[in-house]
């Protein structure tokens, strides 16, 4: 028969253990949609608005070689927001999921508007400028 101790030791390492599975497993969701796109050596990134339509999703990845790492782009109702996956605490790349984004070097959870969820990071992700000109969402990296 285990003492107490035993017992609180192991029932509190089953917590732990248990929620940081399920906040691994979050950020394991569905990879969202990424498109490659060409740099025409401006501060402008553009991509057809047709990527966003019905079935295929709010959020795209987008990878640039202007960048180190990637921007998600998100549609809202009225208009697209673009984040900058790149972790304010130590500079680590980002992984986007369904409802978060999440840091998985230090444990840093941020919002779809980029403010921080959990620390330590505690600045807001960087926000690119959008503006959508004939059928054509322009990011604006300057």
């Amino acid at each position: 028969m285990s003492s107490r101790r035993q017992f609180i030791k192991s029932g509190c390492a089953a917590c732990i253990l248990t929620a940081s599975g399920l906040s691994f497993l979050e950020s394991c969701s569905t990879p969202l949609p990424m498109i490659k796109v060409a740099g025409d050596n401006s501060n402008l990134i553009k991509i057809n608005a047709d990527s966003f339509g019905p079935g295929k999703g709010n959020m795209l990845v987008l990878r640039t070689k202007q960048l180190e790492y990637d921007i998600l782009l998100i549609k809202n109702a009225e208009n697209y927001k673009a984040l900058y996956l790149r972790c304010t605490h130590e500079g680590v790349g980002l992984t986007p999921a369904a409802n978060k984004i999440f840091c998985s070097a230090h444990g840093s959870v941020f919002d779809l508007d980029g403010k921080v969820v959990k620390e330590p990071a505690l600045r807001p992700l960087q926000s690119y400028p959008t503006e959508l000109i004939n059928n054509q969402i322009i990011i604006h990296l300057s």
